[in-house]
């Protein structure tokens, strides 16, 4: 990948606007206004298998809602793997859509599925993608031929943001393109456990601009449940690394590569990525997913980013964690002291889950967040707590045994480099983030806040088979606090 990438437009993130009361990225989508006449006839797709392919080592199952401004990157990721394509090993499945220019100037938003073929040529490609980046606007359709021969089917202004889409897509690409072990990667907004509701132009997972439409977290476990199982499941989305939801999916996968920040538009390092499934049909999940979370971070070093991090989560140790936490947070119910919690809760490592830095200050996004570092939380509320009684001893036995398991066992890798845009060192975080208290909560209280929420906190399966769900009630003074012992 060339170098001169790096002076082009590698700013983006991983978010987009919510209300005007909050923050938005200003990256608008192609509206109707912008479309001059009617798109081309499609050119005759190549057909569907029309029965299974012998199974391969591996499917890569690649699903993105991307519209706006990110289509470049996404773009540059499809070419970047076109160089080196499917192979005898490795199948690379694809759905995308993105704005296309034609030829007679008109635009269309085309989705496509593609199963990609044999690899093309490295700098005819680098060549399209630097083209691509300079020129802006659609997609021309001169950089959509690169990848012609690899078009299943194409159709125009499908809603991405259904979860059913997504779940189609997985079902027949595991049907078509078999394989003893798949890599299924999500490519597009995110915004962790923060479900607005649905309305156009504001976001969500995988959320598709021109519809409004996005896919909740109750909604991933369907569309999980609806795909199988997975080896690893990668999300090139912000603030999704949260325990909120990897317990969504945790069952459908070995591990889950995310970040908890938002994210940088450079993404994963996704050639890499097939040069190791094509090396290796053993390849444990666990490394696998180190080597796509730490492509990341050294893609954010090689384009000069300010601050990026990633970590790869053991989704077997979740039910483990789940009790360490669970011991945790019956120790401070049970000693029932807020002073060194109130303490922490203002100087925890926090993600901008509001992408509000995106127009605003790191200290605004660290008042108003509502996503934290847990090790941290868990650290500093330790800091803060004495020793001198057995209640206090018992919260301090079990936050760090709750630190320990996070730093050893749940979290196989974590890799950072410089400042979160909330302010904090990178280093601070260990890789999960959870669902904190804020600072300063939007609309000044949960339940004005909650009228933003397509989903109720309480509901989400990590709320309710964790104790975090009981021990955030208590912090927000939604249950009577309970009696000290």
């Amino acid at each position: 990948m060339k170098k001169t990438l790096s002076a082009l437009l590698f700013v983006l993130l991983f978010s987009a606007p919510l209300t005007s009361a909050l923050a938005g990225d200003g990256l608008a989508p192609i509206k109707a206004s912008d479309v001059t006449g009617a798109a081309p006839a499609p050119r005759a797709p190549r057909a569907a298998p029309r029965a299974p392919l012998a199974p391969k080592n591996w499917t890569v199952l690649y699903y993105s809602t991307t519209k706006d401004a990110l289509r470049y990157s996404l773009i540059w990721q499809l070419l970047e793997m076109k160089k080196t394509g499917s192979t005898a090993k490795v199948n690379v499945v694809v759905q995308a859509a993105f704005p296309v220019k034609h030829a007679d100037g008109s635009i269309s938003t085309t989705t496509y599925r593609l199963a990609l073929g044999a690899p093309g040529n490295s700098d005819q490609l680098d060549a399209k993608i630097e083209a691509m980046f300079k020129a802006g606007g659609a997609i021309d359709e001169s950089v959509v031929a690169e990848l012609k021969d690899d078009i299943i089917w194409q159709q125009e202004s499908t809603d991405t943001g259904d979860w059913r889409a997504a779940a189609d897509f997985t079902k027949w690409a595991k049907t078509y393109y078999p394989a003893s072990r798949y890599v299924f990667l999500i490519y597009g907004h995110g915004n962790g456990i923060f479900d607005q509701k649905k309305k156009p132009t504001e976001k969500g997972t995988l959320m598709d601009v021109e519809t409004g439409n996005y896919v909740t977290l109750p909604e991933m476990r369907l569309l999980m449940a609806e795909t199988g199982r997975v080896d690893a499941f990668v999300m090139t989305s912000c603030i999704m690394q949260m325990g909120e939801v990897a317990w969504q999916i945790k069952d459908y996968t070995d591990v889950v590569v995310g970040s908890s920040e938002l994210m940088w538009s450079v993404g994963y390092d996704v050639g890499g990525m097939l040069k190791t499934l094509n090396k290796s049909a053993s390849v444990p999940s666990e490394q696998l997913g180190s080597l796509i979370a730490g492509s990341y971070v050294d893609m954010a070093k090689q384009f000069k980013l300010k601050g990026a991090h990633a970590s790869v989560i053991r989704t077997a140790q979740l039910s483990a964690f789940g009790k360490k936490l669970d011991a945790w947070v019956d120790a401070q119910l049970a000693l029932n002291d807020r002073t060194a919690i109130d303490k922490a809760i203002p100087l925890v490592s926090r993600f901008d889950i509001f992408g509000v830095t995106l127009s605003s200050t790191g200290a605004a996004a660290s008042r108003i967040s509502i996503s934290g570092d847990l090790y941290d939380f868990v650290s500093l509320t330790l800091e803060n707590t004495p020793q001198d009684t057995p209640a206090q001893q018992a919260v301090h036995k079990t936050g760090r045994e709750l630190m320990d398991f996070i730093a050893k066992n749940l979290i196989y890798k974590y890799y950072s480099t410089g400042m979160s845009n909330s302010g904090f060192d990178f280093t601070r975080a260990h890789g999960l983030s959870v669902h904190v208290p804020p600072v300063r909560m939007i609309g000044g209280s949960w339940d004005a806040f909650s009228q933003y929420l397509e989903t109720d906190y309480w509901t989400l399966p990590f709320a309710k088979e964790t104790k975090w769900g009981a021990f955030l009630n208590y912090l927000y003074g939604r249950t009577p606090a309970p009696v000290r012992r």
